[in-house]
């Protein structure tokens, strides 16, 4: 009779483990939320195809942004996300683009490239602290998405191997004063939390390179497939112009990003020299960066 007893009860127990378990898993998948059916089996097509290229993760970074040209942009799919990270293959904002490509690359160097695996890598490289804590833990500024990245490890700063960049100071507090086009802070906690992120922001130094810096060939021999350029936009509320991944073509630096002048993914034919100048009224400097191996 008492075997009989601690056999039930160890039934139970073990039910009860696995609904914990379901519920868990449950709880994680519902911290994602894919845009179709599509996306799914684009997803797990490019993760495979980029483990078969191989290569360093700016290689793969490379090779997955050429696999999602042609992508229209778009304005961001979660500003009013409540926690939920949208992932939507059929159009990017510019650092949801690049987000999406480093996720895909990264994944894509583990032993078995899952869409887990994806889920993973993306909300690390998109949310503070690689934790998904809501619409606070955006990583939606350029400095903040860089500062967390770099402290964390998956990024290193490049900008300061080059002389004669310099420093600009800027306040990053766009998104508290336009309060009413983010849904999320009506939740006077929310608020709160992002605004003690823009805190850490106000007269903040921006390091950055002169944009005539682009057509130094000593540059061009050190800069690397997957190189992270993000240009430094001149408006006052914004840190970010553009953003892609950097292409060696022939010796010079090419870029893959979402084109102001197409308004999708492009591969620019121009070098980075070229395109600095074709758009060289819009940002101030730009900042150069490395996907850590």
């Amino acid at each position: 009779m008492k075997l009989f007893i601690r056999m039930r009860k160890e039934r139970v127990f073990r039910g009860m483990l696995f609904g914990m378990m379901l519920a868990f898993v449950s709880l994680s998948a519902s911290a994602f939320r894919l845009h179709c059916e599509e996306d799914t089996v684009k997803i797990n097509k490019i993760l495979s195809m980029a483990a078969q290229n191989g290569g360093s993760i700016g290689e793969r970074c490379v090779f997955v942004a050429k696999q999602l040209e042609g992508t229209p942009w778009s304005e961001p799919h979660d500003n009013d996300s409540i926690g939920t990270i949208m992932v939507n293959l059929h159009s990017f904002d510019r650092m949801g683009f690049v987000n999406i490509v480093y996720a895909l690359a990264d994944a894509s160097m583990r032993k078995l490239p899952t869409i887990k695996e994806f889920e993973k890598s993306l909300e690390s490289i998109s949310r503070r602290k690689g934790i998904d804590d809501g619409f606070s833990a955006q990583l939606i500024y350029g400095a903040d998405w860089i500062v967390d990245n770099v402290y964390r490890g998956h990024l290193k700063e490049m900008t300061e191997y080059v002389t004669g960049g310099g420093f600009k100071t800027k306040t990053l507090d766009y998104i508290t004063r336009h309060k009413d086009e983010y849904p999320a802070l009506k939740d006077p906690k929310v608020y709160d939390k992002v605004r003690m992120m823009e805190m850490g922001y106000r007269s903040h130094r921006i390091p950055h390179l002169k944009k005539q810096s682009a057509a130094n060939k000593p540059l061009h021999e050190i800069m690397k497939d997957g190189d992270i350029i993000m240009m430094l936009s001149q408006e006052i509320d914004f840190d970010i112009y553009d953003v892609g991944f950097i292409e060696m073509v022939d010796g010079e630096p090419h870029l893959i990003h979402i084109s102001h002048e197409n308004g999708n993914v492009t591969a620019d034919p121009y070098p980075l020299s070229r395109l600095f100048k074709i758009d060289g009224q819009h940002f101030y400097g730009y900042r150069w960066l490395r996907p850590a191996e």
